[in-house]
This record gives structure tokens, sequence and C-alpha cells, in this order.
């Protein structure tokens, strides 16, 4: 860890450190984030492929089952889900096809979050929780 708070700016190693907490505190899993434009910002490729091999590293231990060993892996991009990355042990790394299927899960995902997250929108619109459409400030 002294070593990452060394070669991270200080902004950018707090916000890593924060997440983790979170994610920790939270059982761990699949987490959605929310951040501000500031933190956005400091959310840079490397700081998130920091945390994904943190969350190897506190998910599993270094044992047969664990993902000490795996590597981040770029995905790229998906039609939903833009700038993929993603912890896998070293032969799913080495393989395009599974590396493929993987990111399609994940744009497959990504587009389920986007459906389910306008239907709620607009749940809540229709009840007076959320303004009636894009541009209206009330």
């Amino acid at each position: 860890m002294e070593a990452l708070r060394a070669r991270l700016p200080s902004a950018q190693f707090g916000l890593l450190m924060e997440i983790i907490r979170l994610w920790v505190t939270h059982g761990g899993g699949a987490a959605e984030l929310t951040m501000d434009d500031e933190e956005k910002e400091l959310f840079t490729p490397e700081v998130q492929q920091e945390l994904l091999h943190l969350m190897g590293l506190l998910s599993g231990g270094s044992g047969p089952e664990g993902r000490a060993g795996h590597v981040v892996v770029q995905l790229g991009d998906g039609e939903h889900a833009k700038g993929a990355m993603s912890l896998v042990p070293p032969e799913v790394a080495a393989d395009a096809e599974r590396l493929r299927a993987l990111r399609d899960r994940i744009d497959a995902q990504e587009r389920r979050r986007g459906e389910d997250r306008r239907e709620v929108e607009g749940i809540a619109r229709a009840s007076g929780m959320l303004p009636s459409g894009p541009g209206d400030d009330t």
C-alpha cells in the first residue's frame, strides 16, 4: 500500500481507499459507483486498474481459488460499456475468444442496467419524485 500511496497523487489515492473501504464494508462483489465530476476526473484508468488489483487481493488470497495471481485486462468498448476492464486468471487473459465473451457479457449487463435505470426514473417521474424530463429544473 505504501508503494501505491507514493505512486498515486494523494487525491487519487484517497479516492481509491474510500472506494475500497465502501466495497469491503458492503461485503465485496459487484458495486455501482456514483461520483461527482471531480471524483470522475480522479478515477482514471490507472486508478481503476489498481482498484481491480486490490479487490482481487482482498477477495481471495493467493491459494488456487484466490485471485492474487489474476491480471487486469483491458476489454475495450462495447455498445453500452466503455473502457471495460476485468480481473481474470492468466489463461483467460491469453484467450481472445474468452475475453470477447466477457466483454459482451459486461456490455449486456450495462445495457440491462441502463434499461432498469430508465424504467425506475420513468416510474419516479410519473409519481412526481423526479422532474418531468431533461432540462426541467423543478
